[in-house]
């Protein structure tokens, strides 16, 4: 594994420690490492795949997620902290119910680069496969807000959005 994306896989680490995945009750990192497996699978960079271990890193108190961006700057870069940047929601729960909050994600992924596109892809897939058979009331939920992020994604690996379309035609 390449030096930088072992860093990028401590500081995950470290961040998400004490964290449990909601259906499956396993460690959080379990859901980074998968999305890193995912991009790995594809034409990638070690900047995505250290991207893909840190996508959710940045979704905490402003204080914090500063804290997060100067350390990732400083460690990996300005290339891996905007990939970051372009897959971490911006929406807060002070915008509003989540249909107004998924809205603010969809317009800030609609100027996401190709890479953070495919990020967003591999999240996609990992959530849409743990959601489907835990929880099948919310997976239809969350495949309804993902088919609306389809046509923003195009520009993204052509596989995993293939698997990814598939993934939410089979909850839908």
């Amino acid at each position: 594994m390449d030096e930088r994306v072992s860093v990028a896989h401590n500081l995950a680490t470290t961040w998400h420690a004490g964290e449990l995945r909601k259906y499956t009750g396993t460690p959080y990192i379990v859901h980074p490492e998968a999305v890193a497996r995912l991009i790995g699978t594809v034409p990638h960079t070690w900047q995505m795949l250290a991207a893909a271990l840190l996508h959710d890193v940045l979704e905490v108190d402003e204080r914090l997620c500063a804290e997060r961006r100067l350390i990732i700057l400083d460690q990996l870069g300005c290339e891996v902290l905007d990939l970051v940047l372009e897959v971490t929601n911006p929406s807060k729960r002070s915008d509003g119910k989540r249909p107004i909050r998924k809205a603010i994600d969809r317009a800030h992924l609609a100027k996401a680069s190709p890479a953070a596109q495919t990020l967003r892809i591999a999240d996609g897939i990992d959530n849409l496969e743990s959601l489907a058979s835990r929880d099948p009331a919310f997976a239809k939920t969350y495949a309804l807000e993902k088919s609306l992020i389809i046509p923003l994604t195009v520009q993204g690996d052509a596989v995993l959005h293939a698997r990814f379309v598939a993934a939410v035609a089979k909850i839908l």
